[in-house]
Parts: structure tokens; C-alpha cells; sequence
């Protein structure tokens, strides 16, 4: 195994899983390990949070007794975004060769596929 495959030191469980599972069938580059890193710590952040969330569930009390809701439910909706937007930018190709979409991308094309068919409605 050579260095660029061995996981970052502080991964946990499912960080170095998905590294180990990404240099398995890729070859990557400094920039890509970089971002393969950052994906891989912000699974592991998914991974404390949603356990948090579990833990103490959706709501806390508040500062003064009241329910709120547990801060790490938006923050773990923040790192979920986050590790899509990184595996966009990876690139890594999918079963049938393509990539992730960016967050621009995907945008571009659900107005592509609304403009679409509205001319379709139109027309018929």
C-alpha cells in the first residue's frame, strides 16, 4: 500500500471506510486526496452528530427550560451539504462513468428540464 493510500491519521470508522473504498479504485492527485480528506473528516462528522441527535434527540431544553431544537440537527443538515458539495467538486465518476452535479450544475438543469417542458406543454 503505498503513503497516498493510507488513510489521514483521526479518521474514524466511516471516514477511513470511504477513503480506504475511493484510493481502492482511483488514482488520485495531491489536490484530489485533499478533498478526499475533507470529505472523509466531514463523514465522520455526520457520524458524531447524528449520534448526538440520537443520544439526546430532536430537542433540548433551553436556556431557560423551554424546547429547542438540538443545535447539531442543523449542523449535521450543514455537513450533509457540505460532503455533497465536495464530492461534486472530487468528481469522482458514478457506475455509468458520469459525476456528481454541483450545486450550480443540478441547479442549471432542473430549469433546463422545467423550460423543457413547459415548450412541450405549450406546443401540444
Amino acid at each position: 500500500m503505498s503513503d497516498s493510500e493510507v488513510a489521514p491519521r483521526g479518521l474514524q470508522t466511516r471516514g477511513r471506510r470511504f477513503w480506504k473504498d475511493v484510493t481502492a479504485g482511483y488514482a488520485l492527485n495531491v489536490d484530489e486526496r485533499e478533498l478526499l480528506t475533507e470529505v472523509c473528516r466531514s463523514l465522520d462528522g455526520c457520524e458524531a452528530l447524528a449520534a448526538a441527535v440520537k443520544r439526546d434527540g430532536l430537542t433540548v431544553a433551553g436556556s431557560t427550560g423551554q424546547l429547542r431544537m438540538h443545535p447539531a440537527v442543523g449542523e449535521l443538515r450543514a455537513t450533509r451539504a457540505l460532503v455533497g458539495r465536495l464530492l461534486a467538486q472530487l468528481g469522482l465518476p458514478d457506475a455509468d462513468g458520469g459525476t456528481l452535479d454541483s450545486p450550480l450544475r443540478a441547479r442549471a438543469r432542473a430549469a433546463a428540464r422545467k423550460r423543457w417542458a413547459g415548450e412541450r406543454h405549450c406546443a401540444a
